[in-house]
């Protein structure tokens, strides 16, 4: 079972993604605030998914060689998809609205790949 971050401010839309990503069979860590990258080291994710208000996580993870490898999926209402990665350097940005399968489905093929 592969180990996935969510670190998401709204209980509602925490709990939502949690649950569709459980069901098609990641073990969700759950985070209301940003966690540190110490922190990311010991949770070991396979990967990552942070709102846009955690850029600076993504940007020190990315930053630190034991987790540069984590993929880092950030979900956000701007459209400028190319500026959020150039900023952080995140690996994929999905774009709201979205559907939860297209989030599920790039999970699972960022965490397979790592």
């Amino acid at each position: 079972m592969k180990k996935l971050l969510l670190i998401e401010e709204d209980t509602d839309v925490r709990e939502m993604l949690a649950f569709a990503l459980e069901n098609n069979g990641f073990e969700v860590i759950k985070d209301k605030k940003s966690a540190s990258v110490d922190d990311v080291i010991s949770m070991k994710p396979h990967v990552v998914i942070i709102d846009p208000s955690n850029t600076k996580l993504c940007a020190d993870l990315k930053a630190n060689d034991a987790t540069n490898p984590v993929p880092v999926i950030i979900y956000s209402a701007t459209l400028n998809v190319n500026k959020i990665i150039n900023k952080c350097g995140a690996d994929a940005v999905v774009a709201k609205p979205f559907e939860l399968e297209d989030l599920v489905h790039l999970a699972s093929r960022l965490a397979y790949k790592n």
